[in-house]
């Protein structure tokens, strides 16, 4: 049988020199006291600057000059100042970097509504294009960028796709996770020189070249958009495919 036995006799407890108490405590700072106190407390632990300066109510540069305090006096070995003072300088310098991500994603950010709200005022007076873009807003993993949205005009404008047939190709790309402003032109630029007009004709095509390649279906994620099997139709390579073709009519 296991005994566990609990000893209220057990000491947990800090020794401190007396020469510390007789010769160093009376001429000290407060502060500087403390941070030996808890220095001696965590002999031996891992600690970072912040962790004593929090502990104690002080701020990073309160333990650097204490440290070098006991340094002068002869009872922390040389050094440790300056460990104190590389310590605090790599803080600062992840703390400045954290900052300035944060900053440029923020500037991204802003950026990103900004081209989205112009665009916005720009055919506040075309609902259907509004729609196309309030789906974009909620299909793509992330707000619409002014490329996705130049994109997505083009198709609208230019190929004189429907709205339907623009937010069924934007549903069927983000099954497949691949929404880049290329990745979306391309299969735009495909589905219209294919002849295909009517969401209808988009999904016959699919399931055509599902049947044809004999590949297995990949389920797009939940979605309340998505009402369809995304099958990825390997527009990369119609891609590189249409490139490679007008090259060699520039050449003949």
């Amino acid at each position: 049988m296991g005994t566990n036995i609990d000893d209220r006799l057990a000491v947990h407890a800090t020794c401190i020199s007396n020469d510390f108490l007789d010769k160093y405590m009376a001429d000290a700072n407060g502060d500087y006291i403390k941070v030996y106190l808890f220095i001696q407390r965590h002999r031996g632990e891992q600690f970072e600057v912040r962790d004593v300066a929090d502990a104690l109510n002080l701020t990073d540069h309160d333990i650097e000059r204490a440290v070098r305090y006991w340094e002068k006096q002869g009872i922390f070995s040389d050094g440790a100042g300056q460990t104190i003072n590389a310590e605090i300088r790599q803080e600062k310098t992840c703390q400045a970097a954290e900052e300035h991500l944060e900053e440029a994603e923020a500037s991204e950010q802003k950026v990103q509504e900004a081209a989205m709200t112009g665009t916005l005022d720009a055919v506040k007076d075309d609902e259907e294009f509004a729609g196309i873009l309030f789906v974009a807003k909620h299909v793509l993993p992330a707000l619409p960028t002014a490329r996705q949205v130049e994109t997505l005009e083009y198709m609208y404008r230019e190929l004189g796709m429907s709205a339907e047939l623009i937010e069924f190709m934007l549903e069927y790309c983000a099954g497949l996770e691949k929404t880049s402003a290329r990745y979306l032109e391309t299969v735009a630029i495909d589905w219209h020189e294919q002849g295909i007009t009517t969401v209808k004709q988009a999904k016959k095509l699919i399931r055509d070249f599902e049947s044809k390649k004999a590949r297995p279906k990949k389920t797009s994620k939940p979605n309340r958009f998505l009402n369809f099997d995304a099958v990825d139709v390997d527009y990369d390579s119609i891609a590189k495919q249409k490139v490679l073709n007008r090259m060699q009519h520039g050449t003949d």
